[in-house]
């Protein structure tokens, strides 16, 4: 009975961990030199959108190839904007910049989302993701037919890409993945990828160009993107509490071609279920924080390990019984509601006077039981506090 209702409990923490229980944000601009300022406030916005819904700067990696904020062409030091009327510093105080200017490579970039890093990589620069974590990856910059320049020095292609994204399967560093991207022939980079679990849009089909939205007259240069304006738009307006219910079927619903001057492309066939359960998944999955989740333990849970402990202290359990002619039973009973009910019955036939010669032997006995209630009472709180 005591392995049946372990086998029970190790079914359901098996469920809960098929959930993501972390949510990351890899944000790169890709382009360098003052005329490329909307890329860099491209970022910078879903950077703040991103913040306001819940991740922490811990979990977001922002990747800058150019200080615009610092540019000597810059007529409002210090700030960056994405609209005309300045309303919104989006470089402000609260920023932290994880790659900035010529650290800002394919190769870093490649060795970021694979983990391919020295020991000495700080852990702000790292993306310290597991198989349980949802991972938004944004890229804007100059960009073709199967490429994307970086800092107009070299590309990171949509193979490159692709082998990235699947060698993060392989090493089990993501639940799910969001990939975006604005670029001119956007839809291209994602032309390639074969790994599961990945939802994936761009902003234009090949020979289409990304069109900027408007530009700043004292600024001098064009200030964001039409792609990312109009989905800002929607999170912006349509997302404002970490409660919201809004999917990412209702995000690319609202695309809308006469405004964007493109044909953003979307694609869900790597993803389980196909196109449906992409669109049902939430918003929130991969812009905002995880809620009712429990993010820290006092270690890594091991499901193997727990099942191969709680068996063995079932076996010790039932051998020292059976030495000590012992008839107790120990009963774990899942409740309605699915709180654990744990009952331990001590029958005896009869007194027994305790030989010295056995205390030791009965304190083993003891310990073992209580090891084993410890053992169940720990998976059952794991599980109350996952629901």
């Amino acid at each position: 009975m005591i392995l049946r209702s372990v086998f029970m409990l190790l079914a359901i923490a098996f469920y809960a961990s098929a959930q993501h229980t972390s949510n990351w944000a890899v944000l790169v601009s890709t382009s360098r030199f003052w005329f490329n300022y909307r890329h860099l406030a491209n970022v910078l916005s879903l950077y703040r959108t991103v913040k306001r819904l819940g991740i922490p700067d811990s979990q977001i990696i922002l990747m800058l190839p150019d200080d615009m904020a610092c540019n000597p062409r810059n007529a409002f030091p210090g700030t960056v904007y994405n609209n005309a009327d300045r309303a919104l510093d989006l470089y402000g105080d609260n920023i932290e910049v994880d790659y900035r200017g010529y650290e800002v490579t394919v190769e870093n970039f490649i060795r970021l989302m694979t983990d391919r890093v020295g020991e000495d990589m700080p852990r702000s620069k790292r993306l310290l993701t597991d198989d349980r974590s949802n991972i938004l990856v944004y890229m804007t910059g100059h960009g073709g037919n199967e490429f994307l320049k970086f800092q107009d020095a070299e590309e990171i292609s949509a193979f490159d890409l692709a082998d990235a994204f699947a060698e993060m399967w392989e090493k089990k560093r993501y639940h799910e993945l969001l990939f975006m991207i604005d670029t001119c022939q956007a839809n291209t980079m994602y032309s390639k990828f074969y790994s599961p679990n990945i939802i994936a849009t761009g902003s234009s089909e090949i020979d289409q160009s990304s069109y900027s939205h408007h530009a700043d007259n004292d600024v001098g240069v064009a200030v964001i993107d039409r792609y990312t304006y109009y989905n800002l738009d929607f999170l912006e307006t349509q997302v404002r509490e970490p409660s919201s219910k809004k999917t990412i079927g209702d995000l690319f619903d609202s695309y809308d071609e006469s405004k964007i001057h493109s044909h953003p492309g979307v694609r869900y066939d790597l993803f389980p279920g196909g196109e449906q359960p992409g669109r049902d998944r939430l918003v929130m999955d991969f812009f905002g924080n995880v809620q009712n989740v429990e993010l820290e333990s006092s270690q890594t849970w091991n499901e193997t390990a727990w099942k191969e402990d709680l068996e063995q202290l079932g076996r010790m359990i039932n051998a020292a019984r059976k030495r000590h002619n012992d008839t107790s039973t120990f009963e774990d009973v899942v409740g309605t509601k699915g709180q654990v009910v744990k009952s331990a019955m001590l029958k005896r036939e009869g007194a027994a006077k305790v030989a010295d010669k056995n205390s030791l032997s009965n304190q083993a006995v003891g310990v073992a039981a209580l090891l084993g209630c410890v053992g169940i009472w720990i998976i059952a709180s794991w599980f109350e506090a996952g629901k």
